[in-house]
């Protein structure tokens, strides 16, 4: 008869250093170039644009940029994205899952600058916030994001993480900081590897059961996000030794809800943890 004991662990992948719940520009990042109307800076006092991501779905952008010879050119309506852009009452800028940018601002002096034409390939990196590409305005010309002479861009800090590796931006939309426990134990840094909600007590990953089969043994857990990746864990005494990956069942791509992953090991006895990552 197998003995069997189960666990799950959240793991977090590498860090970068960033201002807690920011996800305006990063002040020593805010400029943007146009050949016919010079510098604009994208980081005015409380004003600055700000990027509102959605992992998996994109987000849009808000906030206003200020030029001296231009004036201020707004990313969007009052009421926020993501924008329709089909009348004169729903407009901004959209972003996609992939960091596309689309849609339009507007500029009371300059008047429409257009994100989403074939020519302009505006984008975001969600690696690190960085703009690239171009905006199109009628009256303006060309809106440069990025360029090496002199060196100048534009950068979010939506996407810079804090020490624990969450990102600025879900943090923002969750309202929380990474240490926030909402009760049950788990910090909210924990939850975004498990890609559960930091303000509900309770969601977090867990392994649900661990059952004998013909083949080995199912272990099954959840919540098994699409958008993250399991590896299965094994160790056969909790005081010696250490964990040690499951063959095959290494970084599996979640299927949502309940999945079960299995061990063909047939060990007397076994404890078994869940490894959760954001990236495989």
């Amino acid at each position: 008869m197998r003995v069997i004991e189960c666990m799950a662990i959240a793991l977090l992948a590498g860090t970068l250093a960033a201002v807690a719940d920011n996800t305006g520009t990063d002040p020593a990042h805010k400029y943007t170039w146009g050949e016919n109307v010079g510098w604009a800076n994208t980081a005015p006092v409380d004003h600055e644009v700000t990027v509102h991501h959605y992992e998996g779905t994109g987000g849009w952008l808000s906030g206003y940029a200020w030029g001296e010879n231009i004036g201020w050119i707004v990313m969007g309506i009052a009421g926020g994205g993501p924008y329709a852009n089909t009348t004169g009452n729903n407009w901004g800028v959209n972003l996609t899952a992939n960091g596309d940018l689309s849609g339009y601002a507007w500029g009371e002096n300059v008047g429409w600058i257009n994100f989403g034409a074939a020519q302009c390939d505006a984008a975001i990196n969600p690696a690190n916030g960085e703009f690239s590409g171009h905006a199109w305005g009628e009256n303006i010309g060309w809106l440069k994001f990025k360029g090496a002479s002199p060196a100048y861009g534009v950068r979010s800090m939506a996407f810079y993480t804090q020490p624990q590796g969450t990102p600025n931006w879900w943090l923002n939309a969750h309202g929380v900081t990474e240490d926030y426990n909402a009760g049950d134990g788990v910090p909210a840094s924990a939850k975004y590897a498990m890609d559960t909600d930091p303000n509900v007590a309770g969601d977090y990953l867990r392994i649900t059961s661990v059952l004998n089969a013909t083949a080995g043994t199912d272990v099954a857990f959840m919540p098994a996000s699409t958008r993250r990746y399991y590896t299965l864990m094994r160790r056969g005494d909790l005081t010696a030794g250490g964990w040690s990956n499951v063959v095959g069942q290494v970084s599996v791509p979640g299927a949502g809800a309940e999945q079960t992953v299995q061990d063909t090991n047939t060990a007397a006895r076994a404890f078994y943890s869940v490894e959760v990552k954001v990236t495989p």
